[in-house]
């Protein structure tokens, strides 16, 4: 009985699983495949023990370099590292449309409103920060002089000062979007709808990651394309995960779930008119004018192979 119990065990769990650390920015639905990869067991597929830990986009550079993190999920923010030299690649893609409202107190009433006011993002630099200048942009506003945004790092902590009047308006990712108008703070624009093609969270790891340990890197751009593909093949236990990660009620995670996962890559794509639309951006917020080719911010071997051996064709 014994023999016939340790046969049946998944392959996974009769050999030793390799422990690796991922870093989201925020506990939010932006990161939702790496949620779903690490509680679903996708990761573990590939033999992969999945800690996932959440920390300021300004550390995941340095803690990649030094070793002490595996991998990140701040695509966005380390395409731009990337741009201006760090040694990190981008290995696959998540978020290929932002996935953030513009919520504000309710004497706000219209983004022209905003005028002198306070709106809070995650940090200076961010994909936050940066859909919030263009949404006041495209609304007549002059973001360097007419706003101030406010890094404040968590959506919990945004929300928390938008109540207390702090901020006026802040940059929302699902669930928090769907909890901060459920508490009067509505939304009065979607980055998708100024901003196209804005890449966020994806998988990221160190040029030295790579050369050392590229059978690793191989199994987590894998199971990363895994989570991909289930969290849309299993719609009914990705919202139930979704209600009980972030403590909400199933319509308001049904709601959530609808708004996220058509801001998804189906399989860890992105084109490269929106990696080389980063590029642009930063070398335009410092004053760089030089060539940065794609294959200094991107390595996209692993996504290749995970996508022969799963079937996906592009």
């Amino acid at each position: 009985m014994f023999l016939f119990l340790f046969f049946s065990l998944p392959v996974f769990a009769q050999e030793k699983l390799e422990r690796v650390t991922l870093a989201v920015p925020v506990h939010a639905l932006s990161q939702l495949p790496s949620y779903v990869g690490a509680r679903f067991g996708l990761f573990r597929e590939e033999r992969l023990d999945v800690q996932i830990v959440q920390m300021r986009t300004a550390l995941v550079g340095p803690a990649l370099i030094s070793r002490e993190l595996d991998f990140g999920t701040a695509a966005d923010t380390m395409l731009r590292a990337a741009t201006t030299g760090l040694p990190v690649k981008v290995i696959a893609f998540g978020g290929i449309q932002a996935a953030l409202s513009l919520n504000v107190r309710p004497e706000i009433k219209s983004v022209a409103d905003l005028k002198g006011k306070l709106i809070s993002v995650s940090s200076k630099g961010s994909t936050t920060d940066i859909v919030a200048r263009e949404i006041v942009r495209h609304s007549g506003l002059n973001p360097d002089k007419d706003i101030i945004t406010m890094p404040l790092g968590t959506q919990t902590n945004q929300l928390a000062a938008l109540r207390a009047n702090a901020v006026q308006a802040a940059l929302f990712t699902p669930p928090y979007d769907a909890i901060a108008e459920r508490e009067g703070f509505k939304v009065i624009a979607w980055a998708a709808d100024v901003v196209k093609d804005q890449l966020q969270a994806g998988l990221v790891t160190s040029d030295d990651k790579i050369r050392a340990n590229p059978d690793q890197v191989r199994r987590m751009v894998r199971g990363f394309v895994k989570s991909l593909i289930y969290l849309r093949r299993e719609k009914g236990r990705v919202v139930s995960l979704i209600s009980k990660e972030w403590n909400i009620e199933p319509d308001i995670a049904e709601r959530s779930y609808q708004s996220m996962v058509r801001t998804l890559s189906p399989s860890g794509s992105a084109t490269m008119e929106a990696v080389r639309k980063v590029i642009e951006q930063t070398l335009a917020t410092t004053k760089q004018q030089k060539e940065v080719p794609l294959s200094q911010v991107v390595q996209l071997t692993f996504l290749t192979e995970a996508h022969k051996e799963l079937g996906i064709k592009e």
